[in-house]
């Protein structure tokens, strides 16, 4: 009897020593009887990274779409297709990470020469994303391996470009800074303006209550002086009526009761006309 385990991160393939034979079906973690004279081919089951870097020696040289010498730092992660592992032993063995690591170099090399120097410095993402994209597109198929994510290290370009490229980005900054600068400007001045509005506004709105103000009041003291006068038009008129005076005597009258609601104290002599009155 023989019994194998192997690791949570672990699958494994029965390999028959004796025979020199692999079963196809994988194991998963734990404990297995597997038999006298078979030990287990490990695989790992859990993410992998592979890298290209200053620390490994290995960066990768190739040259951008507008042909500028290009050297690149970069990583990714993948992870074995698990029930292809037989696929993955048979035409690679235990071998298969130099060889990924070669194909994905050079799928990864030639994806970069789709784009300009420019757009390393501006749009890395959307390469990692287009590098990762085209390392699904073979290698699954061909590696047995599914790339889960990739990142850009590193970027070198040559340094007269570089050094242009941080000065047009620097233009563009002050650009942007400027039509944000004149837009707040804009924003201030239109406020400025509807604040002048707003107040001359208050102000004509003021303007015409005072005046309908003063029309209300001259119109209501006009309508008093007018009703005081028809209330004396009609009682003298009662009087001429009742006296039966003339229009000459209703007209003495009127001074006289006029000119005594002026007086205090006056002194009058009877039968003079008002022509000749002399106050004492």
């Amino acid at each position: 009897m023989s019994f194998s385990s192997l690791h949570a991160t672990e699958t494994g393939l029965d390999y028959n020593w004796i025979t020199k034979e692999v079963r196809k079906e994988p194991y998963s973690s734990g404990l297995h009887f597997i038999g006298f004279g078979h030990r287990f081919i490990r695989f790992p089951n859990t993410f992998q990274n592979m890298q290209y870097s200053t620390s490994h020696h290995d960066l990768l040289h190739t040259r951008t779409s507008d042909g500028l010498p290009l050297t690149l730092g970069v990583s990714f992660q993948y992870t074995l297709i698990l029930n292809q592992v037989y696929d993955l032993y048979m035409n690679f063995e235990t071998k298969y990470e130099a060889v990924l690591f070669n194909v994905a170099a050079h799928i990864i090399a030639n994806t970069a020469s789709n784009y300009s120097a420019y757009n390393f410095f501006n749009d890395k993402q959307t390469i990692a994303y287009s590098m990762q994209k085209e390392l699904n597109d073979y290698l699954p198929e061909r590696l047995f391996v599914t790339v889960e994510a990739l990142q850009i290290l590193l970027v070198e370009l040559p340094r007269q470009f570089e050094d242009a490229i941080l000065e047009s980005i620097a233009v563009k900054q002050n650009i942007t800074r400027t039509e944000k600068t004149k837009a707040n400007m804009m924003v201030a001045f239109q406020t400025q303006i509807m604040a002048s509005q707003q107040q001359a506004n208050q102000t004509i709105a003021l303007a015409e209550g005072q005046a309908k103000k003063i029309l209300a009041e001259q119109g209501a003291r006009a309508k008093v002086v007018m009703q005081n006068l028809e209330t004396q038009s009609a009682s003298y008129q009662k009087i001429k009526k009742a006296l039966r005076f003339g229009d000459e005597d209703l007209m003495e009258y009127v001074w006289w009761d006029t000119l005594a609601e002026h007086q205090e104290s006056s002194n009058f002599v009877v039968g003079m006309n008002p022509n000749a009155f002399v106050a004492t």
